[in-house]
């Protein structure tokens, strides 16, 4: 029981932090040009691939899904 409250906890967590990252990121792709590596779609690919599965992932976790 412990172990749920704490997991709970921790996803709560992330999904700050997570939120905290994409409004980084969003702010890159607005103020910083482009460089060969880090376009801003390449940004955009960032925030779609691995910051908004997690945020869903966490959800379903603290839904109980």
């Amino acid at each position: 029981m412990n172990n749920k409250k704490h997991m709970r906890k921790i996803r709560e967590k992330r999904i700050k932090s997570t939120k905290k990252q994409i409004e980084k990121h969003e702010d890159k792709i607005k103020n910083e040009d482009g460089r060969l590596d880090t376009t801003k779609d390449y940004w955009k690919k960032e925030i779609d691939e691995n910051f908004l599965k997690q945020i869903e992932k966490d959800k379903d976790y603290l839904e109980g899904k």
